[in-house]
């Protein structure tokens, strides 16, 4: 824990110290992003849709910061297309192909288990 508050001090020092001179508006808004490409999508699936998993969960946090990133760092990705929107339509995609993934997987394994014909044929 404490080695993860240093961590995250020197991370927090150095973005302050890059976006120094920086008006108040432009801070707000970019504190807001990361929780809006990061948690919004994880937590409103985990709500409202039943099949959302852990593995859901992570999938769109890491996609949807990574996407972020990307084109946070691409200017002509961010010139056509908005950073933010990107960062949430991407944590969707993660949030619904992660957790839809493992249990089709599970399924298909279940289809072709050497003793799933067995019990059928004895019942």
């Amino acid at each position: 824990m404490r080695v993860s508050v240093l961590v995250f001090a020197m991370c927090v020092l150095a973005y302050s110290i890059r976006m120094q001179g920086t008006p108040i508006y432009e801070l707000v808004s970019s504190a807001y992003q990361v929780p809006l490409v990061g948690a919004f999508v994880p937590l409103v699936f985990g709500l409202y849709w039943k099949r959302a998993s852990t593995q859901g969960a992570i999938a769109a946090v890491v996609l949807g910061i990574g996407v972020w990133i990307v084109f946070m760092l691409t200017p002509a990705l961010h010139q056509a297309f908005p950073q933010q929107l990107a960062g949430v339509l991407a944590a969707m995609v993660g949030m619904v192909a992660g957790s839809l993934m493992p249990q089709m997987v599970t399924n298909a394994h279940a289809g072709h288990h050497p003793l799933a014909g067995a019990e059928q044929a004895t019942s």
